[in-house]
């Protein structure tokens, strides 16, 4: 662990329960959340916490790594929140390859509106897997989404043309025939699905509830079990047309990629709740090399894919 630094502020009791809140709130792929998270004195301290149950789904780790970015980006908003400027630091943990992020605080700040907003929307935000009848999103709130990313330029594209999204409707069939008849995958995705027993029922600690399941248009390919209708591609590439998609990429493909690409992740769906616009993510089908490698060919992106984020407003 880092020499403590006497300069730094030491959390109070109430200091702690934002902090805890705000992290627990974090999305995580499966609601996994693979972090542990303990607050010592003047210390904060994100570690990643194996998940075994999930191999099948994501052997290289890149979905564990979106959601530690998710967390550590609620944490931050938390600290900025409270009136401290966060200090990031990667420690290695005694005795293994990982990392734990630590973070601290020693100057006051004033938090800004930008901050407010998208603390504020932490608890609001949601995955909404039903279709957009409303209004399509304007020229101004793509661009207000895409900046919120913070990721430099050509790490952000939107499904903009018809060409575009009768790519990405076949790479999706395409994946989603591959999950669903692939039984190790399924009997994996089976142990994490909740059935609750009412419908609406509040959304589990951990795992993924039944009723969240997509069950038509673009939520059905996003998550697919063994018994999920897939919709025909030329109905998936118009749905792809109607609604606001953003793909977010990365240049490079490591771990910190990941992580970063997991932070403008949680960015943008902050931004997203905060101006009263439904959104819901989609990893899976982007962990089939093939679908990957097709969808940057097709986009023309310069780096490689990581997250489909669907965007429009509720009825």
């Amino acid at each position: 662990m880092a020499e403590r630094n006497p300069r730094a502020h030491v959390w109070s009791a109430a200091e702690r329960a934002v902090l805890n809140a705000a992290v627990e709130a974090a999305p995580s792929v499966h609601n996994a959340r693979p972090w542990t998270f303990a607050v010592r004195e003047d210390v904060a301290e994100l570690r990643r916490h194996p998940v075994d149950l999930l191999d099948e789904h994501d052997p290289l780790g890149r979905d564990r790594e979106l959601s530690m970015g998710t967390a550590l980006t609620n944490l931050l908003l938390a600290v900025e929140h409270l009136g401290l400027v966060p200090d990031v630091h990667e420690v290695a943990e005694p005795g293994c390859d990982r990392t734990i992020r630590t973070v601290t605080a020693v100057h006051r700040t004033h938090p800004g509106q930008e901050t407010e907003r998208r603390f504020a929307a932490i608890e609001h935000r949601r995955s909404y897997r039903g279709t957009f009848p409303g209004r399509q999103l304007s020229p101004a709130e793509r661009t207000s989404l895409g900046a919120a990313a913070g990721l430099a330029r050509g790490e952000t594209h939107w499904i903009t043309d018809t060409a575009e999204a009768h790519a990405v409707a076949r790479s999706l069939g395409y994946a989603a025939r591959v999950m669903q008849d692939d039984d190790a995958y399924q009997r994996e995705l089976a142990h994490w699905i909740v059935h609750e027993d009412e419908p609406g029922g509040q959304e589990p600690e951990s795992g993924i509830a039944e009723s969240s399941l997509g069950r038509r248009g673009l939520p059905a390919v996003g998550l697919v079990t063994d018994r999920t209708r897939l919709p025909d591609e030329t109905l998936l590439a118009a749905r792809f047309e109607h609604d606001s998609v953003l793909v977010l990429c990365s240049t490079g493909d490591t771990a910190d990629d990941h992580e970063r690409i997991g932070r403008a992740l949680e960015l943008v769906w902050l931004e997203a709740t905060s101006r009263g616009i439904a959104a819901s993510v989609m990893t899976q089908p982007l962990r089939l090399r093939e679908v990957r490698t097709a969808l940057a060919e097709e986009l023309e992106l310069d780096g490689f894919p990581h997250i489909l984020m669907r965007f429009g407003h509720e009825a």
